[in-house]
């Protein structure tokens, strides 16, 4: 795998698991590195794949140790996701072969849309993904969840996407948006394991 440089970050002070993260008191704090210690990310990690009537998704999830976060200038081990999109038989979307990146320090816009970031997270006993993710057809940055479907001592062979609608953040004049879904991408759709 190719990973692209680093610029000046900030040096690592704290090392913490997802489990620290899930206590309710916990703050991340500047110079904190989240660290996937029970590789927790790897049952995610491939390509996924959901193929409906009219449209196809084809998720490719890679582990990325070390993400950095430029805003809160700490570190964390994520997933970073690129997708094809297919509808009617056309390729819509498709960026499944983007590099992986560390950061989206130093990275211009158009090259940013291409990725999904996701992290573990614990919620009323369930541990899944959550994450942002960008609609390219409709120009819409939206967070997301990632649900394993019958997970079996922490292994499963489908997932389960939701965009949220509430938290989203369009890229185009409202009127661009009259008379088009909330999604282009498939939503609620199970996705099975390539």
């Amino acid at each position: 795998m190719n990973y692209s440089c680093k610029a000046q970050q900030q040096s690592i002070l704290r090392t913490l698991t997802f489990q620290d993260t899930f206590n309710e008191d916990y703050f991340r704090q500047k110079g904190d590195y989240v660290k996937d210690s029970y590789n927790q990310l790897n049952p995610y990690i491939g390509t996924w794949k959901y193929e409906g009537s009219e449209k196809t998704l084809i998720l490719k999830i890679q582990k990325v140790p070390m993400f950095y976060e430029n805003i809160r200038k700490a570190y964390s081990d994520e997933l970073l996701i690129t997708y094809k999109y297919i509808k009617n038989g056309t390729v819509i979307v498709d960026n499944l072969n983007a590099p992986i990146i560390t950061s989206f320090e130093n990275i211009s816009s158009i090259d940013a849309k291409k990725y999904g970031t996701f992290s573990l997270t614990y919620f009323m006993n369930e541990l899944y993904l959550t994450g942002s993710i960008k609609d390219i057809p409709l120009n819409i940055t939206t967070n997301a969840e990632i649900h394993p479907v019958n997970p079996v001592n922490g292994t499963f062979n489908t997932i389960k996407i939701y965009y949220n609608g509430m938290i989203s953040t369009r890229g185009n004049p409202d009127s661009f948006y009259v008379g088009k879904p909330t999604f282009e991408l498939p939503n609620k759709v199970e996705l099975i394991k390539q």
